[in-house]
Order: C-alpha cells, then sequence, then structure tokens
C-alpha cells in the first residue's frame, strides 16, 4: 500500500467536548489538522493510517474535500436552539475567514436568527466552546492582541460576549 496523507477536521456533535484525542493526536474542534500514514511504516505511522481510514468511517470526523455532508440537510434555516447549533457547526467548518474580523462579522449576522430560534445561555456556552478556539486561531495568525479583538467584537455591537 502507499503512504496516505489526509486532512481530517474533527466535527463535534452538540454535546461533545471541543477537542479530542484520538491516537496520539489532538483534534481542536472545526480546524482541519494533516495526518500523514503508511500501513507498512512505522508503528505511529501505521496508527496514522489506521486513523485516517478509521476517521473515514467516523461522524464526527471530515476526512479531505470530498467528505462533506450532503448540501440538502446544510442549506435549511433552523427553527428552534438545537438547528441553530447545527446550522452554526456547519457554516463555522465550511466557511473560510482569513481574519477574527470575518468570524465575528459572521457571527454577528446570524443575531436575529439567534433570536428567532431562542438561543439561549446554555446553547451560546456550546457555541463558544467551538467559536474561541477559531477564534484563537486566526487572531494568532493575524498577531492581534485580545485588545485589539475585543475592539472587533465592539464595532460588531458585542460590549460582552454572549457566552
Amino acid at each position: 500500500m502507499a503512504k496516505l496523507a489526509e486532512i481530517i477536521t474533527y466535527v463535534p456533535g452538540q454535546h461533545d467536548p471541543s477537542h479530542v484525542k484520538w491516537c496520539g493526536h489532538t483534534f481542536q474542534a472545526n480546524v482541519a489538522k494533516e495526518i500523514k500514514g503508511d500501513p507498512d511504516g512505522t508503528s505511529s505511522e501505521k496508527l496514522n493510517a489506521q486513523l485516517i481510514e478509521s476517521a473515514r468511517n467516523n461522524p464526527h470526523f471530515v476526512v479531505g474535500e470530498g467528505a462533506k455532508a450532503t448540501r440538502a440537510s446544510r442549506d435549511k434555516m433552523p427553527k428552534d436552539a438545537k438547528g441553530y447549533r447545527a446550522y452554526f457547526v456547519n457554516w463555522l467548518k465550511e466557511e473560510t475567514f482569513e481574519t477574527p474580523e470575518d468570524l465575528i462579522g459572521r457571527f454577528a449576522r446570524d443575531r436575529e436568527l439567534q433570536a428567532k430560534c431562542d438561543v439561549g445561555p446554555d446553547d451560546f456556552a456550546q457555541i463558544g466552546e467551538l467559536f474561541d478556539p477559531r477564534l484563537h486561531e486566526l487572531a494568532k495568525a493575524c498577531d492581534l492582541a485580545e485588545a485589539q479583538i475585543a475592539a472587533v467584537w465592539v464595532n460588531h455591537g458585542y460590549n460582552q460576549l454572549p457566552w
């Protein structure tokens, strides 16, 4: 067999943690990670190859570009808090964000939808567990300090975080 290299993304469900450890790797929610393996290589490479194959059949992981959920189920507008959380997870993992401004702006656009779906404190707490790692990653990539991120939130009408 040939060497394997795949991009694997952990996509948590409603009550799942914001990160998991699997086969010696830590996966942050909705953050893609490249895994390289070789079924005929070292024990570590063999384990990585098994991880890649197992992830293909695991509903909490997306492998590569072709393993996305059906668009019809994603494009439905949510009608309740549970539906909004699923909708949020989908746009968080599928949309490309280059800056914290992009990510916070996208979240802010959903303010009316969040209200219509009766998204409450418990829902926002779960959303925050997924949102914060992505925001931290973007802030680090853009070399922005905490005060600068706070200013972006204020610019989008948030004087305090919803979570």
